[in-house]
């Protein structure tokens, strides 16, 4: 799923450093009179004259919308269903109707989908435990990210043990209406281009298009920014008919939460705001910035390890050269003509080279890995490695975990919320201070024409003298990762003062959301909401991660490009060699078998076994040492995964190299032992002659198929 996620889709997007994440674009804009409450009670922005701001007169008044009917919402049939496992009242879903633009008279009204998560009542081990009636609503990243992948993530979140749990997914999102469902993959014909630029051109072109078309429909586009969502989050509370709640947002949530905490503070219990985005943004755009220092800790680190040093020593040099090349020239290579690549090229940008390891330093369950994937990354781009590249841009996705994005409404909030605006700013002293990773990011030519291009397409920025820190006396616990590689430690620290009763909490070894991945941190969450106004525990914060073990060095095989390869451009072959593989393993398990059965036998009816110059035990051991290897190899190709899936591309786990050793081993002694049989012969029955020959064939057939793959240790 990586390495579809970032080969294919981020070497063509507009601006990788939107995609790359979960928080990005992210401004206060003025509050508006809403229907959905009273209107005198919200206090008009200074820098907006009364007399210009629609007043309670041009919009229909409290309670005549049919969104507030009594019953406050539908209840629906989960569209993930049959998709995510769960039981019978482990997860309900919603609808809510709201207005699609609160800011203007007579706006059509459009449907949000919401999911409940209710409170279990055991904790991870299984032990009652008391539930609480104060639910939280979790604010979800982009933004634009669909519901689907939060299901799966929070659904045995230690949160839900005590709290309900309410997810709305977004306007504009998924089944909340995705008004540019088919994304990326829209006319990709366009998109696929040699020059980086002119790719990232291509594909705000499709997206500027949709959007168009999006509005020609009736979509009312400028009402997809951040402030509309936090009333439609003030609006899902009323429709459930609560006083109040906890709120807890993630990356684009913890803006979300910042606009929130304005537009309904007398309806927030408590607020966990994680992996910060500044609302005013403030040096959130210094993307180049910011991975270089996660680079040099990296690094550091890597150097105090010494199998990491030793494997790793001259990474840096490497690295930067890598850019240096795929910065001057893009790499591409041919494939066979599909819907992805209509014209039968694929090509690699600097997006790939920067974006790889900056997107694996998200989840602190892939920092091992980090090293050795930029290492091998690097010698692909180094060396020019075709092969590498070709399974880069043929492998399929299927491992996201249902985390998708509407590409619509991401682009709405990056436009209106003054996203792009303040990448324009950055462009000129990102690309000046980081010349090889500010191209990998979308600063240069770029950067400086997408406002324009935002407002093309019907999406200009908002009133930026209004995107002012929101300051508050509420509770609220600032959390973040001190690896987080794209809401860095400093813009918590930089929000912190605004909060009078604010605590921050910074998690040592964890990336981009701790809260939602770190194990114990949903008992930490409730401890700390059971009373807000308390300090907040420090336990899990520090020894809830521990420091990552780099992987060094890796097993390097190109097993799994040769698959992805060869099951792209001929299955028939592909099926061949798995038949060879399967056919071989089954005749060496039914004849070591065989071997333990008649020695068993023996045993048991005190028969003497024929001489045969230790031919049986040379089989055996053959046997034994090709079984040890496939299943071997089997768990390291598993380990690895557990790390991330992404090593797979280049290699396995270290210890796979040990294992590999057994393939070669078993093919030297099925040999001796398949000579044996013929010397002995006259020594052996019929009967077992064959069996072992045939044995010691299957072995050396099992091996010579790990040679042709690429699993031995060569």
């Amino acid at each position: 799923g990586l390495i579809h996620y970032w080969s294919l889709t981020l070497m063509s997007h507009w601006l990788l450093a939107g995609l790359l994440a979960a928080p990005l674009s992210l401004a206060q804009t003025p509050d508006a009179v809403d229907p959905a409450t009273d209107p005198d009670t919200f206090e008009l922005p200074p820098t907006l004259p009364i007399e210009d701001w629609p007043v309670a007169e041009t919009l229909p008044p409290d309670g005549e919308f049919e969104w507030l009917r009594a019953e406050g919402y539908d209840p629906v049939v989960c569209p993930f269903r049959g998709r995510i496992d769960y039981k019978p009242g482990e997860i309900e879903c919603g609808i809510i109707r709201v207005p699609e633009n609160r800011e203007v008279a007579g706006s059509r009204t459009i449907e949000l989908h919401f999911v409940r998560f209710p409170a279990r009542g055991e904790d991870h081990e299984g032990d009652e435990v008391e539930t609480r009636d104060d639910p939280v609503i979790y604010l979800t990243g982009g933004p634009g990210v669909t519901v689907e992948g939060y299901v799966r993530r929070l659904q045995d979140h230690r949160l839900t043990s005590r709290r309900d749990l309410y997810i709305l997914e977004q306007r504009g999102v998924g089944h909340s209406g995705d008004f540019c469902p088919f994304g990326l993959n829209r006319n990709r014909a366009d998109q696929v281009r040699e020059d980086f630029m002119e790719a990232q051109l291509a594909v705000f072109d499709v997206t500027r298009d949709c959007i168009v078309q999006a509005s020609d429909a009736g979509v009312d586009v400028a009402a997809y920014h951040t402030f509309e969502n936090a009333r439609d989050i003030r609006a899902l509370r009323q429709a459930l008919g609560l006083a109040d709640w906890n709120v807890w947002g993630i990356s684009y949530g913890s803006v979300l939460g910042q606009a929130y905490l304005q537009v309904d503070p007398d309806g927030i219990r408590a607020t966990v705001l994680d992996a910060i985005v500044p609302l005013d943004l403030h040096d959130l755009m210094r993307l180049p910035h910011w991975h270089r220092e996660n680079l040099d800790r990296l690094y550091n680190a890597c150097r105090e390890q010494e199998a990491c040093q030793r494997s790793y020593g001259d990474l840096e040099e490497r690295y930067e050269n890598a850019l240096g090349r795929i910065n001057e020239s893009s790499i591409g290579v041919e494939v066979e003509a599909d819907e992805r690549y209509p014209e039968g090229m694929a090509w690699f940008h600097p997006d790939l080279v920067v974006g790889l390891p900056f997107g694996m330093l998200y989840e602190q369950s892939a920092h091992p890995a980090v090293p050795a994937v930029m290492s091998e990354l690097a010698r692909a781009v180094n060396r020019d490695n075709r092969r590498v590249f070709k399974a880069l841009a043929l492998a399929e996705g299927g491992g996201d975990g249902g985390f998708s994005r509407s590409i619509g409404m991401s682009t709405a909030v990056r436009c209106l919320d003054g996203y792009v605006d303040e990448l324009a700013r950055h462009a000129e002293s990102q690309l000046a201070d980081h010349p090889l990773l500010a191209p990998g990011f979308g600063f240069g030519e770029i950067s400086t024409r997408v406002p324009e291009m935002c407002r093309e397409a019907g999406l200009e920025s908002r009133d930026p003298a209004s995107f002012e820190m929101v300051e508050t006396d509420q509770p609220v616990l600032i959390v973040n990762g001190a690896w987080d590689p794209i809401t860095p430690v400093p813009l918590a620290e930089y929000i912190l003062p605004y909060f009078e009763n604010g605590q921050l909490a910074i998690f040592p070894h964890a990336g981009h959301g701790p809260t939602r991945s770190v194990p114990c941190a949903g008992d930490w969450m409730n401890e700390w909401l059971d009373d807000p106004e308390a300090e907040a525990g420090t336990e899990c914060v520090e020894e809830g991660e521990e420091a990552a073990q780099f992987l060094a060095p890796i097993f390097r095989t190109s097993a799994v490009q040769r698959g992805i390869i060869m099951n792209a451009e001929s299955e028939t072959r592909l099926r061949a060699h798995a038949a060879w593989g399967g056919i071989s393993t089954l005749l060496v398990v039914v004849g070591w078998l065989g071997l333990i059965g008649g020695w068993l036998g023996r045993r048991l009816n005190r028969l003497k076994i024929e001489a045969g110059g230790g031919t049986r035990f040379l089989v055996f051991l053959a046997g034994f040492a090709a079984l040890a290897w496939a299943a071997g190899l089997g768990a390291a190709a598993h380990a690895t995964t557990e790390i991330s899936e992404t090593v797979l591309i280049f290699g396995m786990v270290g210890w796979a190299t040990w294992v590999a050793w057994l393939a070669p081993v078993a093919a030297l002694l099925g040999l001796v032992g398949l000579i044996q049989s013929w010397r002995y012969g006259k020594m052996i029955g019929l009967g077992s002659r064959l069996g072992l020959r045939l044995t010691a064939l299957a072995t050396i057939s099992l091996s010579v198929f790990g040679l042709v793959w690429g699993l031995w240790p060569l």
